[in-house]
C-alpha cells in the first residue's frame, strides 16, 4: 500500500486542536448561557442532552474531516495489470565491450562513449521495443525487447569492458544474435543498433549482413573511436592503467576505428553508418530514420499501476457527515426552544 499525494496528511496535526477548541467554544457558551438565564428556563431552552450531542457532532466532524484528508491523500493497494498499445518498431542495440574498446581516443574512452550514446538514444526512442545484446569475442543476450526503459536503463549500467569473458571482436556473431532474438517479433520493420569500433575478429561479416537483409533486418552502425588509432589500456584491480597492450616482439598494439567494414554493414542492409568522434554525436539523424520506419501497433501487459483505494474512505466520510447532519436538525424529546409558557416567567427572571 502507498499513499500518492501524502502531503494532505500534514493537515491531520491541526485536527486534534480544532477539535478541542470547539468543544472548548461550546463549554463556553454554555456557560454564557447560563449567566443570563434562570436555572429553571434554562432546560426549556436548552434541552439536557444539548451538549452532549454537540460534543458527538464535533467528534463526527472531526472523523469525517480526517477522513476526506485521508482520501485526498489517496491510498493506493496492489497493482493492475494495463494492456498498453502503441505504435512503435522492435530494435535491438548490440554494445561492443571488447578489450579494444578500453581506448581513449574518444573521451572518456570508447566504452563510457558508446554507453553513453546508447542512454541518450534509449531516451530518445521510447515507446519502442528495446533490446540489449552485449559482445566481444561471443556474444549475449543481456535484455530481449522490451517496452520497459527502466530496466533497459538497469542492465545497460552493468555492461562494461569484460562483461563477455570470450577475448575478440565477434560482430558477426553479435548479428546473428540478433536475427535469432527478432524470431517471434511480429514487427513489420526490425533495426539493429550496432555500436563498436569495427575491428571484427572472428566471423564473416558479409555473410551475417546478408542474413540480416533476408530476414528484415536493417542496421544502423556507430562507430566509436578514431581512424588515426589508439593504445589498448591495461588495468589493475584498481582500475588504475599500468600499461599498454603489446604484441609478441614487444610492439605497442593501436586499436583503429574500421569504417570501411562498418559501411559494409550498412549498405548491405539499407541502414546507415554513423561515427561518434570528438564530441558526442548528433542522434537527430539517426532518430529521424528510426521513427521514419513503418511502425506495428505494439501490445504490452508489461505496464502496471496501483488501484485507487480511496472510495471505501470516501463512504465512509459522506455516512457520518450524513448522520451529523441529522443529529445537528433532530429535537430532543420533543421539546421545541420556543415552547414555553407565561408561567414559566416570573419577576424574577426579568428583573
Amino acid at each position: 500500500m502507498r499513499l500518492h499525494d501524502p502531503v494532505w496528511l500534514y493537515a491531520l496535526m491541526a485536527l486534534p486542536l480544532l477539535g478541542v477548541v470547539s468543544w472548548w467554544g461550546v463549554k463556553k457558551g454554555s456557560e454564557v448561557f447560563g449567566r443570563f438565564v434562570s436555572a429553571r428556563i434554562s432546560p426549556k431552552l436548552i434541552p439536557g442532552g444539548l451538549d452532549t450531542r454537540r460534543s458527538i457532532r464535533i467528534v463526527v466532524l472531526t472523523l469525517s474531516a480526517a477522513l476526506i484528508l485521508i482520501a485526498l491523500s489517496r491510498p493506493q493497494y496492489g497493482v493492475k495489470p494495463m494492456r498498453v498499445k502503441r505504435a512503435g518498431i522492435d530494435l535491438i542495440i548490440a554494445l561492443d565491450t571488447s578489450k579494444s574498446m578500453s581506448a581513449r581516443d574518444v573521451k572518456p574512452s570508447r566504452i563510457e562513449r558508446a554507453r553513453n550514446e546508447t542512454i541518450r538514444l534509449v531516451s530518445s526512442l521510447a515507446g519502442n521495443r528495446i533490446g540489449l545484446i552485449a559482445f566481444a569475442g561471443d556474444s549475449f543476450i543481456e535484455c530481449p525487447l522490451t517496452l520497459d526503459m527502466g530496466a533497459v536503463r538497469m542492465i545497460l549500467d552493468t555492461i562494461n569492458v569484460g562483461a563477455i569473458p570470450s577475448p575478440g571482436t565477434a560482430i558477426a556473431e553479435a548479428i546473428y544474435d540478433s536475427i535469432k532474438a527478432f524470431k517471434t517479433s511480429k514487427a513489420k520493420t526490425k533495426a539493429l543498433i550496432l555500436i563498436t569500433d569495427g575491428e571484427s575478429l572472428s566471423g564473416d561479416i558479409k555473410t551475417s549482413a546478408k542474413a540480416a537483409k533476408k530476414a528484415g533486418l536493417k542496421i544502423f552502425p556507430i562507430g566509436i573511436g578514431s581512424t588515426a588509432g589508439a593504445p589498448i589500456p591495461m588495468f589493475d584491480e584498481n582500475g588504475g592503467i599500468t600499461g599498454y597492450k603489446k604484441d609478441n616482439n614487444g610492439k605497442l598494439i593501436l586499436t583503429h576505428l574500421d569504417v570501411g567494414a562498418l559501411k559494409t554493414i550498412a549498405d548491405a542492409t539499407g541502414g546507415q553508418f554513423f561515427v561518434s568522434q570528438g564530441e558526442s554525436l548528433d542522434l537527430s539523424k539517426l532518430v529521424k530514420s528510426l521513427q521514419g520506419m513503418e511502425k506495428t501497433d505494439i501490445t504490452s501487459l508489461e505496464f502496471t499501476e496501483y488501484e485507487e483505494r480511496y472510495q471505501p474512505v470516501i463512504l465512509v466520510a459522506l455516512l457520518l457527515l450524513t448522520a451529523e447532519y441529522i443529529l445537528s436538525t433532530a429535537r430532543i424529546g420533543g421539546i421545541k426552544p420556543h415552547g414555553l409558557t407565561g408561567d414559566d416567567v416570573t419577576d424574577k427572571d426579568t428583573e
